[in-house]
């Protein structure tokens, strides 16, 4: 266990993980993310549900967007209050 998942519990850690894992994504394709996100059509033409369709509770669109506005880029344990 490393010190930010003591600080604030391996459940919030995980979901950090994923948020920064997510704006990687974002930097490498943008488009992508937006598909894994919200859902496509794959190649045989069928719909894929997204994250927000699978997690509809799930604010983590949102804090995807807010730690890219306040500069976080997915390094390893960067958080932006």
């Amino acid at each position: 266990m490393n010190a930010e998942e003591e600080a604030i519990g391996e459940r919030e850690y995980m979901y950090r993980c994923l948020v920064r894992h997510v704006i990687k994504m974002r930097i490498k394709d943008r488009d992508g993310v937006y598909r894994w996100l919200n859902g496509y059509v794959d190649s045989t033409r069928r719909w894929k549900k997204g994250w927000n369709d699978l997690h509809p509770e799930s604010n983590l669109e949102k804090d995807v967007r807010d730690q890219w506005n306040k500069g976080n880029r997915g390094e390893h344990h960067d958080w932006r209050e």
